[in-house]
């Protein structure tokens, strides 16, 4: 009796080490809400604009538009939203400045040129500085402490409509 008591003891004791094992007592993430949108300046569509949004405290999310201001967001990757909460929000749209843009096309002629005349064809990949890029937005949605777009997250988020409007 006293050994089957001993196995017992022993498997049981194994399986609570197993079950620590794949449950893990170490950091979790917080259920996201899959929250997605729009981004309008004086009620048109932004194309091709970046948005942060900074929560109270932890992790912050992101996303950017397409063609027709439509957006989705990501704390950790593929869409996966986030927390429900309070954010502040900042939008920008970066463009390359038109002086870069010249050397960019001038690049790209040449890389044409090269493929005509026989040789490989290279894919132009060149990176620019930050100040070769111009916000095509208000400045005031570009920063943190000048943004007036504050958001909340509910856990049945309705898609947001974020409207900037011209200064």
């Amino acid at each position: 009796m006293h050994r089957t008591f001993n196995v017992l003891g022993r498997i049981t004791l194994f399986l609570a080490a197993l079950a620590f094992t794949f449950t893990g007592c170490g950091y979790r993430r917080p259920t996201q809400v899959k929250t997605a949108g729009t981004v309008t300046l004086d009620g048109e569509p932004v194309a091709q604009a970046s948005l942060m949004f900074i929560p109270d405290s932890g992790r912050p999310a992101s996303g950017n538009t397409n063609t027709n201001g439509a957006f989705e967001l990501s704390s950790y990757g593929g869409n996966d939203g986030l927390p429900a909460g309070n954010y502040r929000v900042t939008v920008t749209k970066l463009v390359l400045k038109d002086k870069y843009q010249e050397q960019l096309k001038k690049l790209e002629t040449q890389a044409e040129e090269a493929a005509e005349s026989g040789e490989a064809s290279e894919a132009v990949d060149v990176e620019f500085s930050d100040n070769a890029y111009k916000n095509e937005l208000p400045e005031k949605y570009a920063e943190l402490d000048t943004t007036d777009i504050n958001v909340t997250i509910t856990k049945q988020q309705e898609p947001l409509v974020i409207s900037l409007t011209s200064e």
